[in-house]
């Protein structure tokens, strides 16, 4: 006889998903693939299904992105659905100068949060995120996938190993292909991506004098 399987949905607030990053990494290739599966199994007779709302500034973008996705809740309107208790947990892919002032309105609604990386532009106030978050006694994170690619992994066990002695200098060239329709191209870690290859040098090669 099997067992009922219980479904746990859970409501998500995914703000800035209409740019290409957070369409294809965040919106199709995760939060749309997990709902394709069934959810995410926690046990024999468990599982989390995600019921997502798409928030973002432009509505034809977000009615684009409804429909590419499957996903019919969206709005334009982040101060409403923060106040929303369906949904408990708050993304942001926003780009970075819009980050902070949202992060805080989702703590101060008391919304767990995961949020992209940097989560300011400044230390100071991702500091002071961090403050408000752990004060407000949620539940937060920060994306960090890059970190535990398999290469990532391999090459940091070496360097603790002290495999290569003693290092004095690393020079790490980064790119990425992309994949839209039929058009392939690969570029270069920049910008939003930046902060990838720094965050991984740090990681990998710490402690680290400068970069």
């Amino acid at each position: 006889m099997t067992d009922r399987i219980k479904t746990h949905r859970i409501g998500i607030i995914m703000n800035g998903v209409t740019g290409r990053m957070g369409t294809s990494q965040h919106l199709m290739r995760s939060m749309v693939a997990i709902i394709e599966q069934g959810g995410v199994k926690i046990g024999e007779s468990k599982v989390i299904v995600p019921e997502p709302i798409l928030v973002g500034r432009n509505p034809d973008k977000l009615a684009e992105r409804a429909q590419m996705s499957g996903i019919d809740r969206w709005t334009t309107d982040l101060e409403s659905v923060l106040q929303d208790p369906n949904y408990p947990i708050y993304f942001d892919a926003q780009t970075t100068s819009r980050r902070v002032a949202a992060l805080k309105a989702a703590i101060n609604a008391g919304k767990h949060i995961y949020t992209e990386k940097p989560t300011a532009t400044n230390a100071k106030e991702a500091f002071e995120l961090n403050r408000l978050a752990e004060a407000a006694g949620i539940k937060h994170g920060v994306v960090q996938d890059k970190l535990w690619l398999p290469g990532f992994l391999k090459l940091r066990q070496l360097i603790d190993s002290d495999f290569f002695g003693r290092i004095l200098s690393v020079r790490g060239e980064f790119g990425y292909w992309v994949f839209e329709a039929i058009e392939v191209s690969l570029r270069g870690h920049h910008g939003i991506t930046g902060k990838n290859r720094a965050e991984a040098l740090y990681w990998i090669c710490s402690p680290t004098g400068a970069i």
